[in-house]
Order: C-alpha cells, then structure tokens, then sequence
C-alpha cells in the first residue's frame, strides 16, 4: 500500500534547529509574510473595535465584576443613570479587591485567574458609553492577542514543515482570518480563549525548541507556559498529548509506525509525565467548579450554581450522537462556513427523533478516525492533523452537556490548525514541487475570500440586540414561529432592552424599551420556558410598567425554578418597599444578601431604608454605614444617615 504514495525526499530529511533570532535577520521571506498575516488580521477585524459589551458573560466578566471594576464606579454610573446626568471624565477609582481575590474567586463557574487579572487591566471610565465602561480596550487586546496567536501558528508551521514558507503563510491565514474564529477574538468574555492559545503556541515553539536541541531549560520553560495557559483557560490541559504527537512528528525513524512505537515508549512518555500531573489538576478543578464546586474550599465560590446538566438529561447514546454532530460540523465549517450562530441550541425532540443525520453522525465519525489510523501505514500528515484537531476539541464535544448549546464556533479557535496543518502537509507531500506554489497561491486566495465573510461575522457582535437578533431570525421555523430552544436569546435580547430603557433620554424612549423586554420576555415564557431570568425579565417589565402585583407573581414564579438566585428576591424586596410593606421587604432582602453577597452594596442601602420605615433607626444607621463601607462617595447613603443624625 505505501508504494502506490511517494513522499517527497525532503519529508525525511533532517529537522534543522530553531533560531528565531537568526530567522528575523536572514528570512525577508518570513518577515514579509509576518507583516501580511498582521496587516490582513487587522484590516479585517478593525471593524470589532466600534461593538459595545453583550449581554451574554460580558457583565459577569466585566461590567457587573468588581474584579475587573470598582464599585465605586459601578455605584457612581447607576446615579448616574437614575438622574439623567453624565458620570465624571476621569481615571478609573481604585479597585475595592485585590490580585489574591482574583486567583481565589471562580467567575461565572470558571477559575481562569490570568484572564480575569489581564482583564482588570483594561479597566477604564468611560462617561458616554452604555454602561460607563468601553468596551474597545477589551477588544483591543484580545485583537493584539489574536494577532499574536497568528504569528505563533505561522512560526510553528515554519517548524513543522521544515521551513516551507508558503504552507506557514496558508495556515496563519487560515487561522487568522476563519468566520468560525470571529466569536473568540470581538466578544469580550472569551479573552479566555485568545490568552490560552496564545500561551498554548508559545509552549508548543518552546517544545520544539527542545526536540531539537534535547536542553532541559527549553522544557522547563514549556512547562511553565503551560501553566499560564492552564489558569487563562482549562481547556489547556490537553497540550501534553499534541505534545507527543510533536514527538511523533519530529521523529525520524524510516516509516511512522516506527515513530509511532518510540512515542508511545516509557522512556518518551516519561517527560511529559509532569505535564499530564498539571493537566489532571486543572482538569478536576474545572470539573469541581462547572458543577458548583469549591474545589475542597480552595476557591470562593461566584453567583451562578451549576454549568453541567445532569447526567440524566440525555441518554449515553443522545450523547455520542450529540459529539458526532459536533464533530462532523466543525469540519464542514472548516470548509464552508454558512449559516454560522453564536447560539446552537440543542435539536427539539422532534427534530432529533426524525433525523437521519444524528443516526449516521456516529458511523461517519468512526469511519473518519479509522482512516486517520490506516493513514499512519504511509504518512504522519493525516494522523497528526487529525490527532490535533480532535484532541483540542474532545473536551467540548457536549459528551458532559454544558449549558444550552450542542456546538459554538469558539471551540474551533484552536482545533483548526489541526485541519490546515494536514490539508497543507498532503499538498507538501503528495503533490509535484513544480505545482506546489500554484496550489498554495490558489488555497491562499480562497482564504482571502472569507475576509468578507469574516467581516459580517464581526459586525454581529456590535450590541446584544443585533447578536440576539441574528441568532432568533437564524433558528426561524419556515412558517414563521419561533422553536422553543431559542429561549434564552430571546430572554437575553430582553434583557438588553430592559437595560436600555433605564439609559433612556425620555419617558417616551423608555416605555419603548419596556414593551419591547417585555415582548421578548413573554414570547419565551409561551414557548413553555423554565429559566428563572424569563419570569424574572416579565416581573421586572412590570415594574417598570406598574404593575406591581403581577410583577409580584412574576417574580414568585421565577423562585420556584431559582430558589437560591439572590436578584429575584431583591427585585421583589424592592417592589415590597414600592407597595409599603418593608417587613416582607427585608425578609427578601435578607435572603438576597445571603444567597447573593455580591450585590451586598445595593442589599444593604434598601434595607436600610426598609428598617428607616419601620423606625428601626439602629438597624437603618448599621446598614446604610456598610452600603457607606463599598462606596465612600455615595452622596445618596450619605444623605439618609444625615437624617439619621449621623
């Protein structure tokens, strides 16, 4: 079988050691397509540093997280708000938590310390932006970072294929500029994933670094930068097996299934045995945390309670089928990137139970491992590039179901170099030298077509309205209706609208808005919704409306499915304070704080006006002096304890 495939002589000649010092002065080659890749990257993504935040992580990340922000400035733009002023143009106040806070508290079920701490860097103030933050210097940076990753990939091809320029050029630019990758680098909350591959690449350079000259200080320096990507982002913990399938890559020997039983020796496996240490404990930390977990009290813990569903919601064979959809439509994806969503939610039941497509998924996904095996009889090309790419996307495959997508383009950032590395390394191989500049040319300029593509893929994510939008029209049913797995966009274009109708100018703006969350909100409760934040998002559209009794029953409503969501309780201790009965007011109040502490600040300030009514003034005078404790200059506070006699 391996005669009837010739490889090209050069396949097997030996690797010559990385300099990069030397490569930046000798290689105008390289230099050159280093400027492309960054030129093309930014022209086209330069359009991403005009969007705003989206209502999806972005405040648990960033507008609502005093790890990144100061509640002085949080507490400063909601007055801003009510009163219809501007905050002032100044710098940001100083944060209230510190760097140990950051590497002990897991935001949003993740602990990803480096990324909160290089997010808290990009803190600002911002008078007239939507929420008093911009959100550019965030989009700034994951952009550099982007930038920066793709430069790595075009080096580490550089490596891999033995200085071949043109194929390095084909896949930096594959990865650069894919539509699949626009979600990783325009929304803000996914820093994590920009950070980790960045420091991802960089240890695989170092690796190799190592495989070439066998110094101990270049796989020390891999491991360090290791951890770095596994505390931005515990999807890294997989970098010890592309690790051997480096090893694989660079060996030698005169048929890869040789190289293949030298990989898989003791003495191989032995130096990445630190590595699979590392990668086990950022594994069941992650898997302690998306369950709710504190890590054995290690960590504290945030707001929300649970990302991965019960075992039980679907069966093991739903769940292989789900990871064989995945799979399958990540490559297609690869190749043609249609009808791309940032929301995919799971199929219906009657959609699932009919479809052939789920049946056959897993067959076709055998059929394709099975081949990438068979091809190791006579080339590494297809088993490295295949091995790549499914072992940086097996974690996400939806084998444990986490949250409410069955796919996401994010999870293809990293995994797709694994595809363009073999689709290059085939053309390397296997085709005539004197026709392999025409094909990388060709290959080159298709790449060029997704900039456009890639382009409006970028202008998605200008605000949640047009993001939740496009993801609503996308999953339209033919006649017109709306499925009922398309929920939770419609609640979180309802709760963008909600925000907007507190910034709004007029009360004729206002209104607007409030009809408009609460339309989006009610649409998601008819499709038989059983997300607290719906019944919440009607509850508070009543509110706003007036209509406080139903806002009332909105928010009991919501309870039963949250018993322990904090907001709940304090949006109906605030609408008991509206209707005049403070005692059941602070009985919601005391049991936000307790299952919520982080909106202590605004807990305490209602409470303590609940007790003013009730003449309690020592419990008002303690509450409102802890409210005082957050945010110093808050003049509000300050003048109801000067009516206490304070």
């Amino acid at each position: 079988m391996a005669s009837k495939f010739k490889r090209n002589k050069s396949q097997m000649e030996s690797r010559p050691i990385m300099d990069f010092q030397s490569l930046i002065k000798e290689d105008k080659w390289l230099i050159t397509s280093v400027l492309v890749v960054v030129i093309l990257t930014f022209v086209t993504y330069r359009g991403a540093l005009d969007n705003d935040f989206v209502d999806w992580d972005d405040y648990a990340y960033v507008v609502e997280n005093d790890l990144v922000r100061s509640v002085t400035d949080m507490d400063a733009f909601k007055h801003a708000t009510k009163a219809k002023t501007t905050i002032v143009n100044r710098d940001p106040a100083p944060l209230q938590t510190t760097v140990g806070d950051v590497f002990q508290r897991i935001v949003s079920l993740n602990y990803h310390p480096l990324t909160v701490l290089t997010m808290r860097w990009n803190n600002n103030v911002c008078p007239n932006c939507y929420e008093g933050i911009s959100a550019k210097p965030f989009i700034k940076w994951n952009l550099i970072l982007h930038i920066l990753n793709s430069i790595l990939v075009l080096l580490l091809v550089y490596w891999l294929s033995k200085k071949n320029i043109f194929a390095s050029v084909v896949v930096a630019l594959l990865f650069a500029l894919h539509p699949m990758h626009v979600e990783s680098v325009v929304w803000v909350s996914e820093r994590k994933d920009v950070l980790y591959t960045f420091f991802f690449l960089a240890a695989l350079l170092s690796y190799g670094k190592y495989l070439d000259q066998k110094h101990w200080k270049w796989l020390g320096l891999t491991f360090v930068l290791f951890i770095l990507s596994c505390l931005s982002k515990a999807m890294a913990v997989v970098l010890p097996i592309v690790m051997l399938l480096m090893w694989f890559w660079n060996d030698n020997s005169k048929t890869p299934f040789e190289s293949l039983k030298k990989t898989l020796h003791p003495r191989t496996v032995l130096h990445t045995l630190p590595f699979f240490g590392v990668a086990l404990l950022f594994g069941l930390i992650a898997v302690d945390v998306q369950s709710g977990g504190d890590f054995y009290g290690l960590f504290e813990k945030g707001t929300r309670t649970v990302a991965i569903n019960d075992f039980d919601t679907f069966s093991i064979l739903q769940r292989f089928q789900f990871a064989s959809y995945g799979f399958l439509e990540y490559i297609i994806k690869f190749f043609i990137p249609k009808e791309l969503s940032t929301f995919y939610p799971y199929p219906e039941q009657a959609t699932y139970d009919t479809s052939l497509y789920f049946r056959v998924a897993p067959i076709v996904v055998a059929i394709i491992l099975g081949l990438a095996l068979y091809s190791i009889k006579f080339t590494k090309s297809i088993a490295v590039g295949v091995g790549f790419f499914v072992t940086t996307v097996i974690l996400v495959l939806q084998f444990v179901s986490v949250g409410m997508v069955i796919m996401a383009d994010r999870y293809s950032y990293l995994p797709y170099i694994g595809l363009a590395f073999m689709l290059i390394m085939l053309i390397q191989e296997y085709m005539p030298k004197n026709k392999q500049k025409v094909t990388y040319i060709v290959v080159i300029g298709l790449t060029l077509l997704f900039i456009p593509i890639t382009m409006r893929q970028v202008e998605t994510w200008q605000n949640s309205e047009v993001l939740w939008t496009n993801v609503i029209e996308l999953n339209r049913l033919k006649n017109g209706s709306l499925p009922r797995n398309i929920e939770q966009p419609l609640s979180n274009r309802g709760n963008y609208y909600g925000k907007k109708s507190e910034r709004a100018k007029t009360q004729q703006e206002s209104n607007l808005f409030v009809e408009k969350a609460f339309n989006d909100f009610q649409m998601a409760a008819n499709l038989g919704s059983e997300r607290p934040e719906v019944y919440e998002g009607i509850g508070n559209a009543y509110g706003m409306k007036g209509e406080f009794a139903k806002a009332l029953e909105n928010y009991s409503i919501a309870l039963k499915f949250a018993p322990k969501r904090g907001s709940i309780y304090f949006n109906r201790g605030v609408t008991y304070s509206i209707l005049k009965n403070p005692e059941m007011a602070i009985e919601d109040y005391n049991k936000a704080l307790q299952y919520t502490p982080e909106i202590a600040p605004q807990v305490y300030t209602n409470r303590g006006l609940a007790y003013m009514e009730l003449g309690q003034n020592e419990a008002a005078i303690t509450d409102l002096k802890k409210a005082l404790q957050y945010n110093p200059n808050n003049e509000m506070v300050e003048g109801y304890l000067r009516q206490l006699g304070q």
